[in-house]
């Protein structure tokens, strides 16, 4: 009975809670160009693909340099929340983990902002 009571609680546990972890996507904008995504877009993209985003930004990489000339990309990205379990589907979507951003070696990363 006892560990019957015990696995119960395990796996109540485990389901309550759940992995995540970021990822992110370019927003597609250009310099001196209205912004072409927003950041709902990329929220629904998500969504119907079945991905549900917990939380989401809009950020700028940083520890980069970009040429500054009209119609070049910016560093702009769109940032997720979302499922562990769901980092595979939206790689299929043209996401990566941010965690791929992060190099204290050499200052890579991001920074949430406003989106535009």
């Amino acid at each position: 009975m006892k560990t019957t009571t015990l696995i119960a609680s395990l796996l109540l546990l485990t389901a309550c809670t759940t992995q995540t972890t970021h990822v992110y996507k370019p927003d597609g904008n250009k310099q001196c160009e209205p912004a072409i995504t927003s950041l709902a877009d990329s929220i629904d993209q998500l969504t119907n693909a079945g991905i549900k985003a917990v939380t989401s930004n809009c950020a700028i990489q940083t520890g980069m340099a970009v040429i500054t000339v009209c119609g070049a990309p910016t560093l702009g990205i769109h940032l997720h929340e979302i499922a562990a379990s769901d980092v595979q589907k939206a790689k299929e979507l043209g996401y990566e983990e941010a965690s791929n951003l992060l190099n204290e070696d050499r200052g890579i990363g991001y920074e949430i902002t406003r989106c535009p």
